[in-house]
C-alpha cells in the first residue's frame, strides 16, 4: 500500500486540536470503479429551463471520475473526464454541453444548479467550483496543498482549489482559501502546489471544514482533456514553521535530537497537557494534568520526526522532535 503523503502541524485551533487527514489521499480505496472511498464526482439531474422562448429539459448524468490501474505511487490513481449535459425538446437532444470533470470532498448543490438561469448564465464560463459546498471536519490551516498529476489538454484550464470555511451566525464564512489555475500539460505525473492565504479579517480564526476541488477545466470542457490525480497532501507551514493561535509561554524539549529520553519542561507551573504525533497525524504518545518536568521514553520509537503538542488553557503550540 501506498504511503500517504499527508504532513500535518497539529496546532491552527483554538481549542486542543488533533491531527488531521484527508480522507482516501492516495485514491487507493474504491467502493466501485467510479467511486474513490471520502470524495463526491457524481451526480444527477434533470433540469427544466425556458431558453429563448422554448421549454428545455436539461438531463445531467455527472460520473466523472475512473479509477485507474497507475498511479505516482501504489496501485491506483484517479482519472476525470469531462461529462456531457444535453439539453432536450420533448426527449431530443436539442445540444450538448461538455461539463469539466471534477471531484472534491465536498458536495454538489444540486439545488442552486436546478435554480440556476441558464438564459443570462454565461454557460461558456460557467464555474461549477461555485456550485460545490461543505466537504470534511477540519479545524487547522495549512499553508499549502500539494498533488501529483497528469494533464491532457489542448485547450482547457485545470483547477485545483482548497477552502477552508467556518459558521458563523447561520452563515458560512471563508476563513483561508486557495485556487491554481493552469493550461500546462503534463505528460508524466509532476507535483504541483496550491498556496493558501488567510483571508482579510480571519487571522487567528480556526475553520470548521475543508474542501479540495479538482477540476480538468474552468468553465466547459474540451471533450479530450484528461486529468489523474494522486497522492494529496497538505503542509502545515513552509520551512518547518508551526502555526499557533495564543501566546503559550516557550517551552522545551531537550535533547533534540533524541536517541534514549526526552524531556518537556514548560515556562510556567501551570498545568499542561501534551500530546505526540509522527508526521502522518498518528497519536503516540499522549498526557494530561501535567505539571513541572515531564520525562518521554522514546528509545522504543520508530525513529524520525515528530511534533510534540501541548496545551495550557486555550493555548496551543507544537515543536518538531527527532528521535535517532
Amino acid at each position: 500500500m501506498k504511503k500517504i503523503l499527508t504532513t500535518l502541524s497539529l496546532i491552527c485551533a483554538v481549542a486542543f486540536t488533533f491531527a488531521q487527514a484527508i480522507p482516501n489521499a492516495s485514491f487507493e480505496e474504491w467502493s466501485d470503479t467510479h467511486t474513490a472511498t471520502g470524495w463526491n464526482s457524481s451526480f444527477n439531474a434533470s433540469i427544466p429551463i425556458e431558453y429563448s422562448g422554448f421549454n428545455l429539459n436539461v438531463v445531467i448524468d455527472f460520473n466523472a471520475a475512473t479509477r485507474l490501474a497507475d498511479g505516482h505511487t501504489g496501485e491506483y490513481s484517479v482519472q476525470l473526464n469531462s461529462q456531457e449535459a444535453n439539453a432536450q425538446m420533448m426527449g431530443m437532444n436539442i445540444y450538448t454541453i461538455n461539463l469539466p470533470g471534477m471531484i472534491q470532498l465536498g458536495d454538489f448543490d444540486i439545488d442552486a444548479l436546478t435554480n440556476l438561469d441558464f438564459e443570462n448564465a454565461e454557460i461558456d464560463n460557467m464555474d461549477l467550483t461555485q456550485y460545490i459546498h461543505g466537504g470534511v471536519a477540519f479545524n487547522q490551516i495549512p499553508s499549502k496543498m500539494k498533488a501529483y498529476v497528469t494533464y491532457t489538454t489542448t485547450a482547457d484550464t485545470m483547477v485545483a482549489a482548497v477552502m477552508l470555511t467556518r459558521w458563523n451566525n447561520g452563515q458560512r464564512e471563508v476563513v483561508a482559501k486557495g485556487d491554481l489555475q493552469s493550461c500546462t500539460p503534463y505528460n508524466d505525473f509532476t507535483q504541483i502546489e496550491v498556496p493558501i492565504t488567510v483571508q482579510e479579517g480571519m487571522e487567528g480564526i480556526a475553520p470548521d471544514t475543508l474542501n479540495i476541488i479538482f477540476s480538468t477545466a474552468k468553465g466547459m470542457a474540451d471533450a479530450n482533456t484528461v486529468l489523474v490525480i494522486d497522492d494529496v497532501e497538505l503542509t502545515m507551514g513552509d520551512d518547518d514553521a508551526i502555526f499557533e493561535i495564543g501566546a503559550l509561554p516557550i517551552f522545551s524539549v531537550r535533547p533534540n535530537p533524541a536517541t534514549e529520553n526526552i524531556i518537556l519542561t514548560p515556562a510556567t507551573n501551570e498545568n499542561y497537557s501534551a500530546r505526540l504525533f509522527d508526521t502522518n497525524g498518528k497519536l503516540v504518545w499522549e498526557n494530561s494534568n501535567l505539571q513541572g518536568e515531564t520525562t518521554l521514553n522514546v528509545s522504543h520509537f520508530t525513529k524520525g520526526v515528530y511534533f510534540m503538542q501541548v496545551k495550557q488553557g486555550q493555548n496551543v503550540k507544537s515543536q518538531k522532535v527527532l528521535v535517532k
